[in-house]
């Protein structure tokens, strides 16, 4: 009488791991292309983040946040006098108000033209440090439109080319560990 082999047998498990390594070994170069797009900025690692004014509203007339996890950039059109324009945020009941740094923070892009096609745009402020505000108002300097945006910080979608590369060779040191542990043994 044969006995019944159960799910878990030893050949069972055997054939499942190279089989996994097998796949590890195809995977690996897939990866290693990502990690080469993003050293190289090629596709959607490459350039800097396109920035979408989200609203806009004429200077003096408050904009509402969109309150993004990024925090909000603040813009502002034509040609912008930065030392003569003053922003205050403020909660939507009005309750809490506060008077915003004029000027692109270190790092920070001074000026981008917008996704949608409607100009050059000068920062104003940011909000990612504020908590509690839902409207921001700005005036003064030449400003004759404000805008809000997610705050696209320094404009760099950051590189994972490394990080892609790093997980190419892990791949492919597991693919051929699962290869040899599995290898069919001569007797």
């Amino acid at each position: 009488m044969s006995e019944r082999v159960g799910i878990y047998s030893g050949s069972n498990i055997r054939r499942t791991a190279r089989m996994f390594g097998t796949a590890a070994l195809f995977a690996a170069p897939l990866f290693a292309l990502l990690g080469l797009a993003g050293v190289l900025g090629l596709g959607s690692f490459g350039g800097t983040a396109p920035v979408e004014i989200l609203r806009s509203a004429p200077a003096g007339s408050p904009v509402e946040l969109t309150n993004s996890v990024h925090g909000d950039a603040v813009w502002g059109q034509p040609d912008v006098d930065l030392s003569a324009v003053s922003c205050e945020a403020s909660s939507s009941d009005g309750a809490r108000t506060v008077d915003l740094e004029v000027g692109a923070q270190d790092g920070s892009l001074a000026e981008v033209d917008d996704a949608q096609g409607t100009g050059t745009w000068t920062r104003l402020s940011s909000t990612d440090t504020l908590d509690g505000v839902s409207l921001v108002t700005c005036s003064g300097g030449g400003l004759e439109t404000v805008g809000v945006s997610v705050d696209p910080g320094d404009g760099t979608r950051g590189v994972p080319g490394a990080q892609f590369f790093v997980f190419a060779a892990f791949l492919i040191v597991l693919g051929l560990v699962l290869r040899h542990a599995t290898a069919p043994k001569e007797q």
